[in-house]
């Protein structure tokens, strides 16, 4: 085992020092007042599509903050770019992120998308209104934001994408792919500043590392003594993870089936007024679990995700008595009988809780090191029985592994 732990910890150091290089290329940038794009790196916790400021910092100097009357906009190395922009009279000037930009650029605010076809701002609007029919009241999605599209677009083009634009949906896609569409057709120059990006990425997850059991007696009777050789056990685990979902950066979920041996020998006493009793039993068990849990990102240190997360664990065990050996004496006559008797037992199949503490070091932009910490609670899920004397022990199984996710 310390040889196990020896490896993996000095992988984990190797991948780290590895990885340190993968960083220092940034390409995020700024643009000063006077139009000057400066290359630096970007302090952003999340992709988010909002920013009141940033935190800038060039190689060797230290980070700054910028609002938005520092600066004419910036860019993250994902590609998005921001510009600076007055929306409305009331509004102050904000950062606003462009998604396509030419004769009619599209950019969103706090999810509201505005044209700007150079002389003049429109906001693409859509709105629930209350009608009423035949006295029944309902909520109808209004789309002005459809006019106005085809007052921006009339044109050689009109025909062609009139029906696009009538079935848009009010997201992203649907407007870049519009806009897109609109300078293609009239064969005018233009850049998208956001890619498409999937709803969610889905990595595999290969992880091990070493389970705490503590068994505690829910159900116990008499003068009785159970004492277990070990409760150290390794644990396997095999998953996928489900992350940088893109309307919820700070959410993953997590689905794995883990397997973990649990051989062991338990040592029993009983003592009462008719009989001194003494067993052990060496068995072997095996269980599998597959835990399915959602998890919240609650800090971003650098390349560093630290989350929690709640859900549930499928339990499958089995348990087999490899020796077992029960020592009876009578003590009215003194008698000692020995007997061969399975001792243990357990719930083959139950669901039960599990909560985890874990962190990732984003080594490179595909490869992750994790580390968890999950604890999960069984209640009343194993038993050892000597004869006329049973103990049901509630469990507490908390696993600590390293693994990688690709």
């Amino acid at each position: 085992m310390r040889i196990n732990a020896t490896l993996i910890l000095l992988l984990a150091l190797f991948l780290i020092s590895f990885s340190k290089d993968s960083f220092a290329q940034s390409g995020d940038f700024i643009l000063t007042l006077d139009g000057t794009k400066v290359y630096g790196k970007i302090e952003k916790k999340f992709d988010y599509e909002s920013y009141d400021k940033i935190r800038f910092s060039k190689p060797g100097q230290k980070s700054k903050t910028l609002f938005p009357r520092d600066i004419a906009g910036f860019g993250l190395d994902n590609g998005w770019l921001y510009v600076v922009k007055k929306l409305t009279d009331e509004r102050e000037a904000e950062f606003v992120q462009v998604l396509v930009s030419g004769k009619l650029t599209l950019i969103r605010s706090r999810n509201i998308f505005y044209i700007d076809n150079g002389t003049e701002l429109l906001e693409l609007v859509a709105r629930y209104e209350q009608e009423e029919i035949k006295g029944r009241e309902f909520t109808e999605l209004k789309k002005p934001y459809i006019g106005t599209l085809n007052m921006l677009m009339a044109g050689d083009c009109t025909n062609e994408l009139y029906q696009d634009i009538f079935n848009l949906k009010y997201e992203e896609y649907d407007f870049i792919s519009i806009l897109s569409k609109y300078h293609l057709c009239e064969n005018l120059p233009y850049e998208l500043h956001f890619k498409k990006e999937p709803f969610t990425r889905v990595s595999p997850v290969v992880s091990a590392g070493f389970s705490s059991i503590v068994l505690t007696p829910s159900i116990i009777t008499g003068n009785r003594k159970d004492a277990f050789e070990t409760s150290i056990f390794p644990i396997f685990q095999i998953g996928v993870k489900a992350h940088q979902f893109r309307k919820w950066p700070r959410l993953s979920m997590d689905v794995a089936i883990a397997y973990m041996n649990q051989d062991n020998t338990v040592k029993s006493e009983y003592v009462s007024t008719e009989q001194y009793m003494t067993a052990t039993e060496t068995y072997t068990a095996r269980a599998i679990m597959v835990p399915v849990t959602l998890n919240y990102t609650w800090i971003r240190v650098g390349k560093v995700d630290s989350y929690i997360g709640l859900g549930v664990v499928s339990n499958y065990n089995k348990i087999e008595s490899e020796f077992s050996i029960i020592d009876q004496t009578l003590n009215s006559n003194g008698i000692t009988t020995l007997f061969e008797e399975p001792l243990t037992d357990i719930k083959r199949r139950f669901v039960s809780p599990v909560a985890k503490l874990g962190s990732v070091i984003n080594l490179s932009k595909s490869i992750g090191l994790v580390a968890e910490f999950q604890v999960t609670q069984n209640a009343e899920v194993m038993s050892v029985s000597l004869p006329f004397n049973v103990v049901i022990y509630d469990r507490l199984v908390s696993s600590f592994l390293i693994g990688l996710r690709f």
